[in-house]
């Protein structure tokens, strides 16, 4: 158990910090005072920045004859269009070929770059509006419920929501034409093989597979939504993201305060060792009286301009 002397001792302490903050309080208020009305300023000189959202998830698997037409395809060693996938979206979403498509697409070299894309070449500034659309861009996936949340960040709340809509399009897009692909593909090999197989039992499951990779194409084709189905749809953001001024002037206030009693306790201690100062001094050759002459008035109005411009003069050997 403490003793009354250790407790009294540790008021003391508690007291002579407290006195030392109460002392040097108007220093303190001016440190946090500059810090806040600074940061405050600042703040307003921000632009906001908006956030555009979607949400998305993968389209239904194929239906319950597609087991049985793998199986068969399996045979002449090609492979069914499989169901679009999240990892392969998401991957997709975060490429750059597909934010070149984008870019390219809807002419956004201009928007995205300013007059800066007129003095680069081609493939400077295509790459430069690459990495400002990847650092515009965010996306997050939930494995565990299969959806997929992209953002986009822009100064114009506009051109958010609509970049972030090209991306959802050209993304469906992508998705559609190579499922189109694989499925024309698969069924002129398909077509190839009629005459060479004599089993009609196989040459029914040939025409059945071929039916679907028709079904395959033409759905991908027309379906608005073949790759994915958009549970919320990008809207133009009213309210900004950044900058958070009421967080900003709080997270200020903070660290100016803190310094502020630093300065004071600084202060304090330049004060009470003024000596032991002068003769740190005295002892690595710096003319005897400088330091201990100091005086008090001076330090305690942080007159920094006249302790800065004192003259130090080496002692003469």
């Amino acid at each position: 158990m403490e003793t009354g002397a250790e407790k009294q001792g540790g008021t003391v302490d508690a007291l002579s910090y407290l006195r030392v903050i109460l002392k040097n309080k108007k220093l303190i208020a001016y440190i946090v005072g500059i810090a806040v009305v600074v940061t405050i300023l600042r703040s307003l000189a921000i632009t906001p920045v908006y956030e555009a959202k979607a949400t998305i998830i993968p389209a239904n698997a194929p239906t319950k004859d597609s087991g049985m037409s793998s199986m068969a395809a399996a045979q002449f060693g090609i492979a069914l269009p499989a169901a679009p996938q999240s990892t392969e979206m998401v991957t997709l979403l975060r490429s750059n070929s597909l934010k070149e498509k984008v870019i390219r697409s809807h002419n956004l070299l201009p928007v995205l770059l300013g007059k800066g894309s007129l003095n680069k070449s081609e493939n400077s500034a295509m790459w430069a509006g690459i990495r400002n659309l990847q650092g515009m861009t965010k996306v997050k996936y939930v494995p565990k419920e299969v959806i997929i949340d992209i953002s986009v960040e822009n100064k114009n709340p506009k051109l958010a929501a609509d970049i972030l809509q090209y991306t959802l399009d050209e993304l469906n897009g992508y998705m559609s034409n190579e499922t189109k692909r694989v499925a024309e593909a698969n069924r002129r090999f398909l077509e190839s093989q009629l005459d060479k197989v004599a089993d009609p039992y196989i040459k029914a499951r040939i025409y059945t597979i071929i039916a679907q990779q028709i079904e395959t194409s033409m759905m991908a084709e027309a379906k608005e939504n073949f790759a994915f189905k958009v549970l919320d749809a990008p809207r133009v953001p009213d309210r900004k993201i950044r900058p958070k001024r009421a967080q900003m002037v709080l997270v200020s206030f903070v660290v100016a305060l803190f310094l502020g009693i630093f300065a004071a306790f600084g202060k304090e201690f330049i004060l009470l060792h003024r000596a032991e100062l002068a003769e740190l001094g005295r002892l690595i050759g710096l003319k005897p009286g400088r330091l201990s002459g100091l005086k008090l008035g001076r330090l305690r109005g942080l007159k920094l301009g006249r302790l800065g411009g004192l003259k130090w003069r080496a002692k003469k050997r």
